[in-house]
């Protein structure tokens, strides 16, 4: 029997391939003669240079920049064997999972330090750059990023204002005249991990600011704060982010380099389907597990787990999906490709200790997964 694993990362908990070992190590407990092909993936947040790497090769490179919360921390982004085109994950320099939990507040954290990334890929020759925008601790619409390739802003009184989310409603102007020379002849490709606007009830202040350390009062002044700007953005480039897609998604980066950088905008989860080639090994597949950290609301839109569950029905391929939370029920239901749903907790426990525990709870999800797709066969 083919498995195909291809999970996304369980979010603080372990990488995706991480999930996958862990799964194979309890299928083969109970099910020695399965063959599990293991494929970890991810949407645009951490994991996604791995993923590339194995399926593109290339070279990782190394910089010290600034966490979002400016201070020091080595990260590092792919430059492909062509030499002109550079990975950059923007969650190896302004990740969540950088700061710890009573660190995050993304009124008050950059996206500068993947800007110094950027700068550095181009430095080396790097004529594409595509920046994956999932996972970050921020909120500044790519104020940080843009700081960090020239970009000034200022308020309404001329003082130049740091770039953190909480600024966003001060900003009166930008000023591109120290902007890098060349960056017209650069191709900027922002892959997201969602569909979700700039500013309002589904954007990236109100859906993803809470889980970035931002409280009610914060969320609203954010979302604010995205409006105004994008009415700034629109006086300075003649763009509004709020008609693109996906432009909420990064914290509104998506939507700021677009106006700033004249970046396109893709899906992180489709081009990575691409890239790994999951549509031509499904059809070899007997069983598909996939799954990641938190089974939600979120999971659906546009997102890795949803397609990969499409795919599996195209080509008439059962679904397992695992996660550590297991929410949305009532969706997962009307997913014709999904024969079981779980979540990997075995009893009541605090998140520290589920967290703990993951390698293990994962590989005992495993063995039991095994017996069952092993009684399939029969």
């Amino acid at each position: 029997m083919n498995i195909l694993i291809a999970p996304d990362k369980f979010k603080d908990a372990a990488s995706a391939t991480d999930i996958c070992q862990y799964l194979k190590k309890g299928i083969l407990r109970s099910f020695p003669s399965a063959n599990c092909i293991l494929l970890p993936l991810a949407d645009g947040g951490e994991g996604t240079l791995e993923s590339l790497h194995t399926a593109l090769g290339g070279e990782f490179i190394y910089r010290e920049v600034q966490d979002p919360l400016f201070r020091p921390v080595n990260a590092g982004y792919l430059l492909l064997e062509s030499g002109q085109t550079a990975v950059i994950e923007m969650a190896r320099a302004s990740g969540i999972e950088l700061l710890k939990p009573e660190e995050r507040n993304c009124l008050e954290t950059t996206s500068f330090g993947t800007g110094q990334l950027i700068r550095d890929a181009i430095g080396r020759g790097a004529k594409e750059i595509i920046l994956t925008v999932g996972g970050t601790a921020t909120n500044d619409a790519g104020m940080g990023i843009a700081e960090a390739l020239g970009f000034e802003f200022f308020d309404e009184k001329g003082l130049k204002l740091e770039s953190v989310g909480k600024n966003l409603h001060a900003v009166s102007e930008i000023r591109s005249e120290n902007a890098w020379e060349g960056l017209d002849k650069i191709n900027f490709i922002i892959a997201t991990d969602v569909t979700n606007p700039f500013y309002g009830e589904k954007g990236a202040a109100f859906v993803f600011a809470r889980q970035k350390g931002a409280d009610e009062k914060g969320i609203v002044s954010l979302d604010k704060g995205l409006w105004h700007f994008s009415q700034i953005l629109s006086q300075k480039t003649g763009q509004n982010p709020q008609e693109l897609p996906g432009s909420g998604a990064g914290g509104g980066v998506g939507g700021g380099l677009a106006c700033l950088l004249n970046a396109g905008i893709i899906s992180a989860a489709d081009w990575i389907i691409s890239v790994n080639q999951v549509v031509e090994r499904m059809a070899n597949i007997d069983f598909l597990i996939t799954g990641e950290g938190k089974i939600d609301s979120q999971t659906w839109g546009g997102k890795l787990i949803a397609q990969l569950l499409s795919i599996a029905e195209n080509a008439d391929v059962p679904a397992i999906l695992i996660c550590g939370t297991l929410q949305d029920v009532e969706h997962i239901i009307d997913q014709h490709a999904v024969l079981l749903a779980m979540s990997v907790l075995n009893e009541p426990m605090t998140l520290e200790s589920a967290l703990i525990n993951t390698p293990q709870l994962v590989e005992n999800q495993g063995v039991l997964l095994g017996k069952f797709m092993q009684q399939m066969v029969r």
